[in-house]
């Protein structure tokens, strides 16, 4: 029997103390998380099909949180939840209607990230 893979999560926000504080986060839980400071660095990674779900700030230089969403479902990839510190009903749905797997609000509750992540996650 093969041992089960673990997660790794891609993490794409512009900010670097974002970045390294949810890397630090994961790596206390044991989570396996990679990072990058753009969608556009993400995409051009070819990392899509290593992750098991994808961490995207909503507002970032070049490409969105919302394009990189679009993107993803579109190729049949990872979940997405969108993180953004400018949350509000008509973002949320428009996230939601784009195929989000999830929405936190920044900043971001521990318990929520975790919920999402052992329950949105591809093992």
């Amino acid at each position: 029997m093969r041992p089960k893979p673990h997660p790794t999560v891609a993490i794409v926000d512009d900010d670097r103390f974002v970045l390294e504080s949810l890397h630090d986060f994961f790596d206390a839980m044991g989570i396996d998380s990679k990072t990058y400071s753009s969608a556009d660095e993400f995409l051009a990674s070819g990392d899509a099909t290593k992750v098991h779900c994808v961490l995207a700030d909503l507002k970032m230089p070049g490409t969105s949180g919302l394009q990189l969403l679009e993107s993803l479902v579109e190729q049949g990839g990872p979940p997405v939840c969108i993180m953004t510190s400018f949350a509000d009903s008509r973002t949320k749905a428009a996230a939601i209607r784009g195929g989000a797997a999830g929405f936190l609000e920044k900043p971001i509750n521990s318990a929520d990230l975790l919920a999402f992540i052992s329950t949105k996650s591809r093992y």
